[in-house]
């Protein structure tokens, strides 16, 4: 196992969204983490093992009113932080270190295709808050979820948004309707799934999730206090309040040689695996 990827945290503070997206498959919980506890969760963290990056994603982190205090509380202390957003609420004056944030803005094409998914008028929101993170000094990525109908667009999407972009094939039917959680498909018409072999050649030459050597892992912390090894995971590996240390030996013990933390799961590109 690469120890780097302990290096790395992802917590997802809340679960519920601003938007209602066609084809989103997050379960809109209740939970909410507060500042205080992520803090807390991450300074002990950090006594057993060294925080470099943490990712922050949703729902939508956005929505929490006091989400930058903790973005600020956190770089101040030295982290680099990662933040995925629609875009939609605007909230970047309020951090005062960009230099050590990215952004990165879940933009699913070009506009009417991505206005077809999130509402109209929504993607030249998200995109003026791309364009104005850019500007502030932000580093700024976009997030794209693939399907049959925006595929052919994608060197056309890039030469718009002019910053690096990582696909994400929209989840097969076997993940929707097995996960134990998050079992929602939402609509197909119009967002159809792509192909393994189309799934194969866009991986060839652009940045995909999860990448074709299936390394699907990290320590993911989620609203409710669970932990997992994969942000979508379906077996936990502790509590917030556990010792980081139980914590870190559960995860390692969940490997699995293919690089994917749930060996178990129907995650639907089982087919695909490079063992």
């Amino acid at each position: 196992m690469d120890e780097g990827i302990l290096h790395h945290l992802y917590i997802s503070p809340v679960e519920k969204c601003n938007l209602g997206c066609k084809i989103c498959y997050t379960f809109k919980s209740g939970d909410i983490l507060t500042n205080e506890k992520i803090l807390d969760y991450v300074d002990r963290y950090n006594k057993v093992v060294e925080v470099k990056t943490i990712t922050f994603c949703g729902g939508e982190v956005f929505a929490l009113t006091n989400f930058s205090e903790l973005v600020n509380e956190l770089t101040r202390i030295g982290y680099f932080i990662q933040i995925i957003t629609n875009g939609t609420i605007d909230r970047l004056d309020q951090f005062k270190n960009p230099n050590l944030i990215n952004i990165i803005v879940s933009l699913d094409g070009l506009p009417k295709y991505h206005d077809k998914n999130r509402g109209a008028g929504n993607f030249r929101k998200s995109f003026t808050f791309l364009q104005k993170a850019q500007k502030m000094g932000f580093h700024t990525e976009a997030f794209s979820i693939i399907t049959q109908e925006n595929l052919p667009d994608i060197e056309k999407f890039e030469k718009l948004v002019k910053v690096p972009v990582t696909y994400h094939p929209r989840k097969p039917m076997a993940y929707l309707t097995a996960h134990p959680v998050s079992n929602i498909v939402g609509e197909t018409k119009g967002f159809s799934f792509i192909t393994a072999a189309q799934r194969a050649k866009l991986g060839s030459n652009k940045k995909i999730f999860p990448p074709l050597n299936f390394g699907c892992w990290q320590v993911s912390l989620m609203s409710n206090g669970v932990i997992y090894g994969c942000c979508e995971g379906i077996t936990a590996i502790g509590r917030i309040t556990d010792d980081p240390k139980l914590i870190i030996e559960r995860f390692k013990k969940r490997m699995n040689p293919t690089g994917c933390i749930e060996p178990c799961f129907m995650c639907g590109y089982k087919d695909e695996c490079h063992s």
